[in-house]
């Protein structure tokens, strides 16, 4: 990639306007100056470490530091992303010693499950002062510095944290008939990120990464889509296709697998039909965006051929109507 692209839509940037589009940076980060994160990879793991100490870090096995929004308004001081003084309405995750191109690959997944036509948190890449990537995004569960209720799949079935794992599709859609305020609609969101998730290769769309989010109008909603990452492409030994069973199943899952489940949770085959077929239009859009992704060559490649592998068990990957 010789042509310099926004870090958060990929698309093309003039000459010297920095890394990010204003009107892009606005969807993140809310009117004002685009802020600052003037830390180094070094200093953001040793962050990272007195976090863990402190108890200032997001749950969860990545990496991930709890940042707020300071300065700007009325006052004269640059707005910043920082881990004190302001508060905490976003995530950071910084590259993994082990997998260097973790946040362009989270940012990608992301960027492919929007395609699909699915909600997602606002989100997007930062470039530390040591010249590193960053993966970055705002929490849905604050809203003007006021928490937002928010409840994922494992509270709402009365599962502890260890137990994120274990359960089924199936399972929560049953929850989202319980809970939500538009079971129906909720339903067909379920199952279209549950498809979007096998064919990114994302095997970590566990419990814990599905949540209700109290809207103060409508009630409790699906919430937007978070934590999306196509793992199989850094964790190739991993077994499992889903994190959790489809018509009893992790692994070699196809297209009677995905029908069966969306049939036993109550969606009619028409339904079922025009969902796949809604995300199969997004297949072409997803290979645009791979070659223009900031993702290192060899992994776009792979990518590529693990989507149309899985679009080929589906049997939606020749499907574009």
């Amino acid at each position: 990639m010789t042509e310099p692209r926004c870090l958060l839509c990929y698309d093309e940037l003039e000459a010297d306007s920095g890394d990010i589009h204003a009107r892009c940076a606005r969807r993140l980060y809310g009117k004002g100056p685009i802020p600052q994160l003037d830390v180094s990879l070094d200093q953001v793991q040793t962050l990272a470490e007195q976090a863990v100490r402190a108890r200032i870090t997001v749950p969860g096995a990545q990496a991930k530091l709890s940042l707020g929004l300071a300065g700007g308004g009325s006052t004269r001081a640059p707005r910043r992303l920082t881990l004190v003084d302001a508060p905490a309405g976003y995530i950071l995750k910084p590259p993994s010693p082990d997998f260097p191109f973790l946040p362009e690959l989270e940012d990608l997944s992301m960027h492919l499950t929007r395609l699909a036509g699915i909600p997602c948190v606002p989100h997007g890449l930062v470039r530390l002062a040591s010249g590193e990537f960053a993966y970055l995004t705002r929490r849905i569960d604050r809203q003007n510095g006021t928490k937002l209720h928010m409840e994922d799949m494992g509270q709402l079935g009365g599962k502890p944290t260890e137990a994120k794992y274990r359960g089924s599709h199936e399972q929560v859609a049953r929850l989202l008939q319980r809970f939500s305020a538009q079971p129906g609609l909720d339903l067909i969101r379920l199952y279209e990120q549950v498809h979007v998730a096998f064919l990114l290769g994302n095997s970590d769309l566990h419990l814990k990464n599905l949540s209700l989010l109290k809207d103060p109008q409508r009630g409790w909603l699906l919430s937007p889509a978070y934590d999306m990452v196509a793992t199989r492409l850094v964790l190739e030994s991993d077994p499992d296709e889903l994190a959790l069973t489809l018509n009893g199943k992790r692994s070699r899952l196809d297209h009677g697998d995905f029908l069966a489940a969306m049939a036993t949770s109550g969606l009619e085959p028409k339904a079922a039909h025009n969902l796949q077929r809604r995300v199969a239009r997004a297949l072409p859009e997803w290979h645009t965006m791979i070659d223009r992704s900031f993702l290192p060559a060899e992994q776009r490649l792979r990518f590529h051929a693990l989507i149309t592998e899985r679009s080929a068990r589906l049997g939606i990957g020749g499907q574009t109507e």
